[in-house]
């Protein structure tokens, strides 16, 4: 019988035990910093269940019995997947639980700035008052709005067919994306720089890697079109907080919506974020829903019964390249 080991929390937090009890023994296992306390909690472990935790090279190289880490987001830079591939180890992943949940949340936040409810909401509360024309910026139809998506993956294309029903024109950069896929989605494909200058709210879906932190700095809202709108629910190490802050402060955007920040507790950024109506904040919860926590549970179990059983062909390993 397979033994595995979950990383994620303690019993009463998931039913793991009570999901797979019948193929495997299954062993909640606190989390340590020392790795030699970790080594001995995992050393029997053919399945390690994790989520944020780290599955670092030297780990690996104790587990002499581990044959296949599963990762509860779609996340993967907690695992060392490379050494995993070196050692025979595979890693998987579910990339698409949260799609629509992410989708969505965006698509609230470019309708929320469109519409100026941050704004108008602010100023009732502050000013006790019921005025249309108190926000300075006019207010135009969600359709007069071209959407710029940078990055065309899953959620990207989510957010475009969402916003598409909405009678917006989108257009989207992505290198990594033929323009077939994009023309295909009635989206059309751009360059960075037009992006930059023609796109009335641009919204971010790439990964945060070497290449793509801080993307988004001073020189980059200062190509954006004035009076444009920005919004990030994919990384925050993607943007310069203190460079977007600045250009919304002067004025050249108009503003922004993010559910992620590159620090993300009540630091200086945060808080002067904060008291500006121009400013919407959500913390991390593009993501979430009771539906996608109970897909990411389900898809798990049946990852695990399909490795078990041999029937590896379809599941979603992550290659040793990470890409």
């Amino acid at each position: 019988m397979y033994h595995i080991s979950i990383l994620t929390g303690h019993q009463d937090e998931d039913d793991f035990g009570e999901r797979l009890g019948d193929i495997a023994d299954v062993a909640y296992c606190p989390v340590s910093d020392d790795e030699e306390q970790l080594v001995d909690e995992l050393k029997d472990a053919d399945i390690i269940i994790c989520k944020h935790e780290k599955i670092t090279a030297s780990l690996l190289e104790k587990l002499d019995e581990l044959k296949l880490i599963v990762i509860l987001r779609s996340r993967f830079d907690n695992v060392d997947v490379q050494a995993a591939a070196q050692r025979g180890v595979k890693v998987l992943r579910n990339a698409d639980y949260c799609t629509d949940d992410i989708a969505d949340h965006t698509c609230a936040m470019i309708l929320a700035l469109i519409r100026q409810i941050p704004e108008y909401q602010d100023d009732i509360r502050r000013h006790s008052r019921w005025q249309f024309g108190s926000v300075k910026w006019e207010l135009h139809r969600v359709s007069s709005h071209l959407i710029g998506l940078v990055g065309f993956g899953r959620s990207g294309r989510a957010v475009a067919a969402r916003m598409q029903a909405f009678g917006c024109t989108v257009q989207a950069y992505d290198p990594f994306v033929e323009e077939e896929v994009m023309l295909e989605r009635n989206v059309k494909p751009v360059d960075f720089d037009k992006l930059m200058r023609t796109s009335d709210i641009i919204s971010l879906h790439v990964p945060l890697n070497e290449t793509t932190r801080y993307l988004f700095r001073d020189e980059q809202f200062d190509e954006m079109k004035e009076g444009s709108m920005f919004v990030n629910c994919s990384r925050g190490g993607l943007v310069d907080e203190a460079a977007l802050y600045h250009a919304v402060d002067d004025g050249h955007v108009r503003s922004a919506a993010l559910d992620v920040l590159s620090m993300e507790h009540p630091g200086p950024m945060m808080l002067k974020m904060m008291t500006r109506q121009e400013f919407l904040l959500t913390p991390s919860i593009a993501s979430h829903s009771v539906e996608a926590e109970k897909q990411l549970h389900d898809d798990a179990e049946r990852y695990i019964r399909a490795f078990v059983a041999g029937e590896t062909e379809n599941l979603p390993f992550i290659p040793a390249s990470g890409v």
